[in-house]
């Protein structure tokens, strides 16, 4: 074992606890407490046993396991980029939504008068 992965594992594996003990205490989303648990635990092998993603590499037709997990981080960047813009468009509307309601029951509250509203300059 190398002086990166006497200090990288350690590290990755109290990441991989916290998430599973997250998981069994309900702290936030299951789901999504696994999936960086899973994140955690394969980082822990690609560190292990770097050959591993050479092996992996070499067997979907890309010719360094480096190269691999670049390709890989890339696309997962892009995924999450794009969770990320949905959600915010999600916030945006239903942001939207709200303050129209609160308008709309705004002016209801209003009493009626004989003279017509002017425009706020």
């Amino acid at each position: 074992m190398n002086t990166f992965q006497i200090i990288v594992l350690p590290i990755l594996a109290i990441l991989f606890i916290e998430r599973l003990l997250a998981v069994g205490r309900g702290r936030g989303s299951r789901r999504v407490a696994l999936l960086w648990a899973v994140l955690w635990l394969l980082a822990g092998v690609a560190v292990a046993w770097p050959g591993l993603t050479k092996d992996i590499a070499r067997a979907v037709g890309i010719g360094r396991g480096a190269d691999l997990v670049m390709y890989l981080a890339i696309i997962a960047m892009f995924v999450g980029f794009f969770l990320v813009y949905a959600r915010m468009r999600r916030l945006e509307a239903n942001i939207t939504r709200l303050v129209r309601h609160i308008a709309i029951e705004g002016a209801q509250e209003q009493p009626a008068s004989d003279e017509p509203r002017r425009p706020v300059e």
